[in-house]
């Protein structure tokens, strides 16, 4: 789990969910371990199986947490039946444990920001109102209704509220300030015409995979005659076909578990995972399908692209990694475009690509 000020909900909700374990623990130890047990002598018919039921739900919570990707549909009703559970667990603690005088009771005070962390000012107000409901029912249905017991809950009552809007000005402040940083690094590291990342990020990028010693593949690429596209029908056009070669790019590099990056101008590169030769061909074969069947813009339908590809096994420092895979890529070009070089020496060729353009030539 990484150390952060600026958890995700993922994250956010393993340390509640560690947290549920270590009360647990100390639930335990107040019930069952003599020299406490022996001295707060709290009510502990039903413990076994409030203890039961919370080991179940959190074992359950715990797996899912573990098995459950990012992003999954049920992670959201997860979180929600936590809340639910150590609200149903907090009060019932505090019925065991002397009720409206339980040693317990500032556990509240993480109920309420648990809640306001996923739903702010909503999930404040909620879980405040909920637990003065709880805690008013605990008030009312012991009858002690003597001067400190009557301070002691309107003190804690007050507190709870208190928690709770300061908590959600908190985490408003703090999400605020994250989607700032978001999107402070979408512009360092996003390009912004194509989408894809950009230059500068490349670069850091090599950078760490050599300096942690990690296999991998480099492609760089570019747009055949692209500067007569510009001449010919403008830089509108232009721009058009490169915002569509980033979205192209981007899903392509989602399908292969790889990165796409706009290097510059009409320049584009990948970060592949290490593969073999007849793996490097499916990628391009995708590839270089999808830009077969691409209608770019009503003035300039068709494009095709040049590519080398190289790993990094063939040289050990990013720079003549990259000096090395722009030669590839240039010999494509001068050997006829639309084609890529591979480090072994073959050349790939696109049969269907070169019909399709071919055709579109004739209809032009």
């Amino acid at each position: 789990m990484k150390l952060s000020l600026y958890l995700d909900d993922r994250e956010t909700e393993k340390i509640f969910s560690y947290l549920r374990w270590i009360f647990l623990g100390i639930g335990v130890l107040v019930f069952y371990y003599p020299p406490l047990a022996d001295r707060l002598d709290f009510t502990e018919e039903s413990f076994p199986l409030l203890l039961a039921v919370g080991f179940i739900y959190m074992a359950s919570a715990q797996i899912a947490l573990i098995k459950l990707p990012p992003g999954n549909e049920y992670f959201s009703l997860l979180t929600k039946a936590g809340i639910v559970f150590d609200y149903i667990a907090l009060i019932w603690l505090l019925v065991l444990t002397r009720g409206i005088m339980s040693p317990l009771f500032p556990i509240s005070y993480l109920l309420v920001m648990h809640a306001t962390i996923y739903w702010r000012t909503k999930g404040a107000i909620l879980s405040s109102a909920f637990l003065t409901l709880g805690y008013s029912t605990i008030y009312v249905a012991q009858g002690h209704f003597e001067f400190y017991t009557s301070f002691v809950f309107i003190l804690n009552l007050a507190f709870i509220w208190v928690v709770g809007v300061f908590g959600s000005l908190i985490v408003i402040r703090e999400r605020k300030h994250l989607k700032q940083k978001e999107i402070f690094h979408g512009l360092m590291f996003t390009d912004y015409l194509t989408g894809l990342y950009n230059h500068r990020h490349f670069q850091e990028q090599l950078r760490m995979l050599t300096v942690n010693k990690e296999d991998f593949m480099l492609v760089m690429g570019d747009i055949d005659y692209f500067k007569q596209v510009n001449d010919q029908f403008g830089h509108l056009t232009g721009d058009g076909i490169l915002k569509r070669i980033g979205l192209i790019f981007q899903e392509l590099a989602d399908r292969h578990s790889a990165q796409a990056f706009r290097y510059g101008g009409e320049e584009f590169a990948f970060l592949l995972p290490l593969m073999d030769e007849m793996k490097q061909i499916a990628f391009f074969e995708d590839l270089y399908s999808i830009l077969a069947a691409e209608e770019f813009t009503e003035d300039c339908k068709t494009v095709t692209m040049s590519f080398g590809i190289a790993s990094s096994k063939t040289e050990a420092l990013p720079d003549k990694l990259l000096g090395y895979t722009d030669q590839l890529l240039y010999s494509a070009k001068a050997a006829g475009r639309n084609q890529v070089k591979f480090e072994t020496g073959y050349t790939y060729r696109f049969a269907a690509a070169d019909s399709e353009v071919a055709a579109a030539k004739l209809d032009q």
